[in-house]
């Protein structure tokens, strides 16, 4: 903030230095023979200084004057923020004097206002610090313009004549833009101090509210095991109970009738007429769309419904069939919603139990429609494929718990909303929650659960009859537990344990449906056989199956490390809690700047491991998806995507080495000690690490290229970091370091593409062969040979006079290299068969043996 104030502070000293340096140029003046001292200014100095000074003011009072509604508007927002706060806190505070709030939800309110305590501390800071800079920029400019004043006194006392005035007024004019500029300084300093105020309150609130629900808290763990001093029979409760739901019909038309009867309804009906049009157009037009949005896309799910089971994708038809046909139920409550939050009835109790409603009869129809569809049975197409007794059982005995699970629900939204007492609310809440863990029990009974688990997309330990056994006898013994607890008066423990257990179950079949729906999606996208990623890029099947098998992994550890977090919070167990007790795992020995701590290892190797993922599917996507659509040859392809790789790898290794707490400024240390071992024995590493680099963006050889290495023909098929993977056409590899391929000789038959090269042949005929015959006939059979270009045409010379032969040199030009070999072999046969047929000889190598000396044969004996 202080840098702002800057060049004013800058020009401010330019003037006083110009006025104090004043009396000695006027004295000057009197002697123009003499040059002036070094540093004088000269009165047309210090009016540029002004009108600089000026106009720099002038645009800082622009951004002062822009800063001032920004300033504002915070404000605004945090006392708009402050009042809602007072809101929340009061209700929050008037619902604690009512009834007592399960554990659960004050753990979660605690973790809520932890997070806006600790938001709040940073923005209070923050804007400490900004009062502080502003007040300090203010000091100065104070101090600046006293100092003038000062210095223009003087200046006036010694040389009235000196201070001409345009001097003065350029510096009144200074004086009331700094003081205008005060002005907006002390406006801005205002609301931020009122601000500050304001978040100050807000942290108080905060803190009470926090204090008051630790507490609440630490007496809800200490009730646990307490009972009442008074147990209320269980007759008693239910008698409860029952007079609490009684009186609710008489209330809805008691509060009905006094609507109608003070004329309040038809009032207010009159005073909304056009709205009340306008929504019941809205809803009009919402039923007629959803009706042809059905009716489309219910067409194409029907057409969609074989493919889909050949595919494994039938519980996301079902998923999707059951939205499309509740789509109107969603329209109506959003509609409903907006119905009711225009006429701001929103926050009334018969709006909310009316919305409350639609949403738990929509939900019980989804869930409905979801579970027929399920468990259909195998006859009528469900997606699991069950006999026809154990479809029945489970589709029949789901609905009824829908039904129940829905009607309860509703009912203890209900009783929040009428303002039932707390031990009826209680009662029902934990006749509500005992009877989920009964409908439980039902549902896992064994003679179906056997039929059942091996239909059930789920890990394979989860299918054995020993874990259905487990979970089973844990449910019957959390049961027999809380009842207990109840029937012995331990009310609140009994309460407790039934919450935690409920909210466990119910979130692991959530979580299991998401696992399911994953599943399929993944199952569909990346399946090594029938997947949509198989479809399209064939060639990458076995990086497909790896993407396909870390996937599913991926997706049941982030789910199983969910389930496992929810539970234990359904169990008063905080996420923060279980991160605390893994705070070994940031526990380790410091070197230097370097933590090395299992938490860092752990992030390290997820860094490398999803560098080497991305760089690898990048590649993929690349070779597959963006090059085909492009005119790059094969090398430029793998250069780029070569470049791609090590770059992602580098980003890689920094982001780890930052996750160490490596500082990324030590990496010329690092370059340095790099240097002293290469100067001891990495010069072949990083000799052939440079090759390859040049390689690969000089190109002089490229993946794809047909080269000639030892005499031995080949293609280029990988340039690596340090080696170039060559392989020959008897396919037999040569790993060759790159340094080698710099620095040797190297025929590369396709640096400029595989196009048009020239086929050098030689064949010798006989000295009686007439010559002209000869270079006929194999003109005619390189023009008919298809690997033979016309143009340039073929070219027969005769060459030579050989020892046996007549020589002739044939040169033909060849599409592409690779016709070499064939073409060689065509051409060949061909005028071979052609000499033979015209009575050409090709001869054999003669030599006339001249011996001078013959020695004499041996005589012989006797």
């Amino acid at each position: 903030m202080s840098l702002k104030y800057a060049p004013y502070r800058f020009v401010a000293a330019v003037i006083v230095a110009a006025c104090l340096a004043w009396p000695g140029w006027v004295q000057t003046q009197a002697a123009p023979p003499e040059k002036p001292e070094k540093g004088i200014a000269s009165p047309e100095t210090l009016s540029r200084g002004f009108e600089h000074s000026i106009a720099q003011l002038q645009e800082n009072l622009k951004a002062w004057e822009s800063r001032v509604p920004g300033a504002a508007a915070g404000l605004a927002q945090t006392q708009k923020e402050l009042d809602n706060l007072q809101v929340a806190v009061a209700t929050l505070k008037a619902a604690m004097v009512l009834q007592r709030l399960p554990l659960l939800q004050v753990q979660e309110l605690l973790e809520v206002y932890a997070d806006r305590e600790k938001a709040l501390k940073g923005k209070l800071k923050d804007l400490g610090q900004e009062i502080d800079e502003l007040k300090k920029g203010r000091q100065e400019n104070v101090e600046s313009q006293n100092a003038l004043r000062v210095q223009l006194s003087i200046i006036q006392a010694k040389d009235p004549i000196a201070v001409t005035p345009e001097l003065q007024q350029a510096f009144l004019t200074y004086l009331n833009l700094a003081g205008d500029r005060d002005r907006l300084m002390i406006r801005v300093l205002g609301v931020l101090s009122q601000r500050r105020r304001l978040l100050e309150q807000e942290q108080e609130l905060v803190a009470g509210l926090s204090l008051q629900l630790r507490q609440l808290e630490a007496d809800w763990k200490g009730q646990l095991l307490k009972r009442p001093a008074a147990v209320v029979p269980f007759r008693e409760q239910v008698g409860e109970a029952g007079k609490s739901l009684a009186v609710v019909p008489q209330r809805g038309w008691d509060w009905l009738s006094g609507l109608v009867a003070s004329g309040r309804l038809s009032a207010f009906l009159w005073r909304r007429l056009a709205p009340i049009f306008g929504l019941l157009g809205f809803i009009m037009l919402l039923g007629w769309s959803t009706r042809r949005l059905n009716d489309l896309v219910t067409r194409r799910f029907l057409a969609w419904r074989e493919r889909a089971a050949d595919i494994h994708l039938l519980p996301l038809y079902v998923l999707g069939r059951a939205l499309v046909a509740n789509l109107f139920g969603l329209g109506l409550i959003l509609w409903l919603g907006l119905f009711f939050w225009n006429f701001n009835l929103i926050s009334a109790a018969p709006a909310r139990l009316i919305l409350a409603a639609l949403v738990a009869l929509w939900a019980l129809r989804l869930a409905s429609q979801w579970v027929q569809g399920f468990f259909a049975g195998r006859t009528a197409g469900g997606v699991l494929a069950l006999d026809q007794d154990v479809a029945r059982f489970y589709r029949r005995s789901l609905k009824l718990f829908l039904v129940y699970l829905c009607l309860g629900m509703l009912g203890l939204k209900s009783a929040g909303l009428l303002d039932f007492p707390e031990s009826s609310r209680l009662f029902v809440e934990h006749f509500f929650l005992l009877g989920i863990l009964v409908w439980g029990l039902w549902l896992l009974r064994r003679s179906y659960l056997t039929r059942l688990l091996p239909q059930l997309a789920a890990p394979t330990w989860l299918h054995r009859p020993v874990m259905s056994l487990f979970v089973r006898g844990l449910l019957l013994f959390l049961l027999v537990v809380i009842v207990l607890a109840d029937l012995l008066g331990f009310q609140n423990l009994s309460l407790y344990l039934a919450q935690a257990a409920v909210w466990t179950m119910l979130s692991v079949v959530i979580l299991w449906f998401l696992w399911l729906m994953g599943e399929t999606i993944i199952l569909h996208l990346l399946h090594p056989e029938a997947g949509r990623a198989t479809y399209f890029f064939p060639e990458r099947a076995e990086l497909i199956r790896r993407i396909y098998v870390s996937s599913r992994w991926a997706l049941g550890l982030i789910l199983g490390v969910a389930v496992v977090l929810v539970s234990l919070n359904s169990w008063g167990i905080a996420p923060h809690q279980v991160a605390w007790a893994f705070q070994w795992m940031t526990w380790g020995p410091t070197l230097g700047p370097v933590k090395l701590t299992t938490l860092s290892v752990v992030g390290v190797t997820l860094a490398l491991y999803l560098g080497f993922f991305l760089s690898r599917l990048m590649r993929a996507l690349m070779l597959a998806r963006i090059f085909p659509r492009t005119a790059l040859d094969p090398g430029v392809q793998y250069t780029i995507s070569t470049t791609v790789h090590y770059v992602v790898l580098i980003l890689a290794g920094l982001i780890g080495l930052n996750i160490l707490g490596f500082p990324l400024t030590n990496l010329a240390l690092v370059a340095g000690a790099l240097g002293v071992g290469i100067g001891f024995g990495l010069q072949n590493i990083v000799n052939n690490f440079l090759s390859g680099l040049i390689l690969l963006f000089e190109r002089p050889i490229k993946v794809g290229d047909i080269l000639v290495i030892d005499g031995q023909w080949g293609l280029v098929k990988e340039i690596r970091v340090r080696s170039t993977i060559f392989e020959t056409f008897d396919r037999y590899v040569l790993i060759i370091p790159n340094s080698e391929l710099l620095s040797n000789k190297v025929a590369n038959w396709t640096h400029y593409g595989a196009g048009i090269n020239r086929l050098t042949l030689r064949v010798g005929v006989s000295y009686g062969s007439d010559v002209r015959q000869v270079t006929q006939l194999i003109t005619e059979i390189c023009q008919a040979n298809p690997r033979v270009v016309v143009k340039p045409p073929p070219q027969v010379y005769f060459t030579l006079y050989g020892d046996s032969s007549l020589d002739f040199t044939i040169m033909v030009h060849l599409r592409t290299p690779s016709d070499r070999m064939p073409a060689t072999h065509e051409l060949n046969s061909a005028i071979f068969e052609a000499f033979n047929e015209h009575g050409i000889e090709i001869p054999f190598p003669q030599r006339d043996l001249h011996i001078k000396e013959w020695p004499e044969a041996p005589a012989k004996k006797g």
